[in-house]
């Protein structure tokens, strides 16, 4: 959504601070890609980041406690392709999550539940 955005109002560097001054409604920047319908695969990319977005702080937490959950759970039966998989997507939420609490991600999570 960030970098639609950008291309829409033709401001790149806007995608290292975004706002409203400068990029203007998250809404406005959607791609006019088809009917918008439930079928329309990018307002479920739209809508699933606005979701993200808005529960990013709750989400990240129960995401990734019940990923430590299951990389103890994992670790001890030994399955190595689970532990591996479970290990990245852990890390991945993880990350979201301190990136969500930098001021950039702070930012970010503003100007998205405009």
């Amino acid at each position: 959504m960030l970098l639609s955005a950008a291309l829409h109002v033709g401001d790149l560097p806007a995608v290292l601070d975004p706002g409203l001054e400068r990029l203007g409604d998250p809404k406005e920047s959607i791609p006019p890609v088809g009917p918008d319908s439930v079928w329309n695969p990018l307002a479920w990319v739209f809508g699933l980041s606005r979701a993200v977005a808005m529960f990013v702080y709750p989400v990240a937490f129960v995401t990734v406690a019940l990923g430590i959950v299951a990389l103890v759970r994992t670790w001890r039966v030994g399955d190595r392709r689970a532990f591996g998989w479970l290990t990245i997507g852990t890390a991945g939420w993880c990350a979201l999550a301190a990136i969500a609490l930098t001021p950039y991600g702070t930012q970010l999570h503003h100007w998205l539940l405009d």
